[in-house]
C-alpha cells in the first residue's frame, strides 16, 4: 500500500517516528499496564478511544466496513509498539496520528479509489424526534455536509475531521499528522472556504 505525501509534511508512515505518549495522569498509568502486559489494559484502551478512532476513520474513509478495519488496525499497531513510546504527546493524539496515516494510505491505494462509498455510515448521527418536514431538512443538511467533507482533497479533509470535528488543537493536529502547524493552518482555512461555499449553494 503506498503512502500519501503533500506539502509540508514531514513524514509519510503509519507510525511517526518520535511521537509518544504524555506521562502524567490516567493515560501514562495506562500505558504503563499496557507495558506490561496487564490483561485488562488493553480491553480498558479499546472501551475508552475505539468510538473516537471509528468517528475519524468513518469520515475520511465514508465506508463503516473499511472504518471498522482501520479501527482494529489502529488497536493492533498500538498494541505491538507500546513498548517503544517515551512519553512526548497525549496518548489520544498518538492514535490520532497512527488513523490518520492508515486513512490517507487506504484513500491514496488505488484499489480503494475504485470502491464505491458507503453513504449510509455518516447518516447514523442521534437526533431529538421532530415533525417529519424538519427531519427530512436535518438529514438533507447532514447528508449535504458530509458530501461537501467527502468532496475535499484528502489532506483538507483530515484537518477538517481532526479540527472542527473531534476538536483537537492545531498543534496536536500538526503532531498527529507531521506538518508544519502553518501548513495546518492553511490547510484548515482553505478546507473551510470550500466547505462555506458548498454549503452556501446548498441554501441557495
Amino acid at each position: 500500500m503506498r503512502t500519501t505525501t503533500g506539502t509540508g509534511r514531514r513524514g509519510t508512515s503509519a507510525e511517526p517516528a518520535g511521537l509518544t505518549v504524555t506521562k502524567g495522569g490516567d493515560d501514562a498509568q495506562l500505558v504503563q499496564r499496557l507495558r506490561v502486559s496487564d490483561p485488562l489494559a488493553f480491553e480498558e484502551l479499546v472501551i475508552a478511544y475505539q468510538h473516537r478512532v471509528f468517528a475519524v476513520a468513518a469520515r475520511m474513509l465514508n465506508n463503516r466496513a473499511e472504518a471498522e478495519e482501520i479501527a482494529q488496525e489502529v488497536f493492533l499497531r498500538v498494541h505491538r509498539a507500546i513498548r517503544d513510546f517515551r512519553g512526548d504527546a497525549k496518548l489520544s493524539t498518538w492514535l490520532y496520528a497512527i488513523t490518520s496515516r492508515l486513512c490517507l494510505n487506504r484513500l491514496a491505494a488505488s484499489e480503494r479509489r475504485l470502491a464505491r462509498e458507503d453513504d449510509e455510515t455518516l447518516d447514523r448521527l442521534p437526533g431529538r424526534e421532530a415533525d417529519a418536514a424538519a427531519e427530512l431538512e436535518r438529514h438533507q443538511l447532514q447528508a449535504a455536509l458530509r458530501q461537501a467533507i467527502a468532496a475535499l482533497p484528502e489532506d483538507r479533509r483530515i484537518v477538517v475531521v481532526l479540527r472542527d470535528l473531534e476538536g483537537l488543537s492545531y498543534e496536536e493536529i500538526a503532531q498527529a499528522l507531521d506538518l508544519e502547524l502553518n501548513t495546518v493552518r492553511s490547510r484548515l482555512h482553505r478546507a473551510r472556504l470550500e466547505l462555506k461555499e458548498k454549503m452556501e449553494k446548498f441554501f441557495t
